[in-house]
């Protein structure tokens, strides 16, 4: 038996954010003959599962890039989140909103953001575009997209009333990479990780919260060996996870600093990278239905 940690954006997801019926079909054969799969993702759980519910797919998820677990273990459900610490989320957001940034904050069961994040975030874009000619803003806007379309995302006039001993993510986006390099570099020096899921955006969570650490729990917590785990991914954030799987790929459209640090590598996200991958790992055949019992959303 093995135990798939599977990224979603860049990953299971193709350029369109849908997941194909190669990599449906590859998943639900993985689960038929035994193995886990757990989808690794810096998306918020809800919005991963959301995602799932709508290619009928049931896998548990870790989402906020390891801060949040939503599994069932021997017939126990387990919703399991790590917070940043109230005054370091205070910090972080004074920084954060002294550089106005396109920013969301991650909570249990929603995303907020301001009313007037995304307007801000188009006029970024035009002096970005005016200050560097080399600027792609369709580039920019096809990286940002996962972050800029997340599920149950609720808006707010400020971030006053949030409460901040329950954030598990600050996630920024700016077309402007010194000021990622700034806001990087100051938060850093904060008790928490930083990490980035593509070239214009930072993923701000707690200490020791990462793909990598909440996939050994995991794995602890099902006694399944490190050495039987296989992770799959094609961003930084994926990284972690790479670091403790048996088994580390890296996606075919992946950056190349990141295919070094995996064992191997396998397709495209818009080839069935992730079916290739199970498909010669798991010896799976695909193109039959897999079973779905509803235990994890």
């Amino acid at each position: 038996m093995h135990l798939l940690a599977i990224d979603l954006d860049g990953t299971l997801l193709d350029s369109n954010h849908v997941i194909s019926e190669r990599n449906v079909s590859a998943v639900k054969r993985c689960q038929k003959n035994g193995d886990i799969v757990v989808i690794v993702t810096g998306r918020a759980a809800f919005d991963a599962a959301h995602l799932l519910r709508l290619h009928q797919l049931d896998c548990p998820i870790i989402g906020s890039n390891g801060a949040e677990l939503r599994a069932e273990c021997e017939g126990t459900p387990i919703r399991k989140n790590a917070y940043v610490p109230s005054n370091e989320s205070e910090a972080i957001l004074n920084c954060l909103l002294k550089q106005n940034v396109y920013l969301h904050i991650y909570l249990e069961d929603e995303i907020l953001m301001t009313f007037d994040a995304t307007d801000q975030l188009k006029k970024q874009i035009k002096e970005e575009r005016r200050s560097n000619p080399s600027f792609q803003a369709e580039l920019f806007l096809a990286s940002v997209h996962p972050q800029l379309t997340q599920y149950g995302v609720r808006e707010v006039t400020d971030f006053s009333d949030v409460d901040l001993a329950k954030v598990m993510k600050f996630m920024i986006v700016s077309p402007t990479t010194a000021v990622l390099e700034r806001i990087e570099n100051d938060v850093s020096s904060r008790n928490c990780t930083v990490t980035s899921s593509g070239l214009f955006n930072l993923e701000v969570t707690a200490i020791g919260s990462d793909k990598g650490m909440a996939l050994q729990q995991f794995a602890e917590r099902l006694r399944i060996p490190l050495s039987a785990t296989i992770a799959i991914g094609d961003n930084h954030n994926d990284l972690p996870m790479f670091r403790v799987a048996g088994k580390s790929i890296a996606m075919g459209s992946a950056e190349a600093a990141v295919k070094r640090q995996a064992t191997e590598e396998t397709g495209h996200h818009d080839d069935d990278g992730v079916a290739m991958a199970l498909e010669t790992f798991c010896s799976i055949q695909v193109g039959h239905k897999g079973v779905q019992d509803g235990k994890y959303y």
